[in-house]
């Protein structure tokens, strides 16, 4: 039986939250060629900034990894 479901990104620990915001906000920063305009750019890197702060924050309050 095949699934209908639009398939959900696996939940990722904080760190690989982390890691994947700090990728996303390093591609948009450096793709400004890819933008339509510079506006569109710049509310893409805001938006990547934005969930860049949100992992860290919640790096910040997670529990240390061993």
């Amino acid at each position: 039986m095949v699934s209908s479901e639009v398939p959900t990104r696996r939940h990722m620990s904080p760190d690989e939250e982390l890691e994947r915001a700090m990728t996303d906000y390093l591609r948009v920063s450096r793709g400004a060629h890819l933008y339509a305009s510079g506006d569109e750019h710049q509310r893409a890197e805001e938006a990547a900034w934005g969930r860049l702060e949100t992992a860290r924050d919640l790096m910040e309050g997670a529990p240390a990894t061993s």
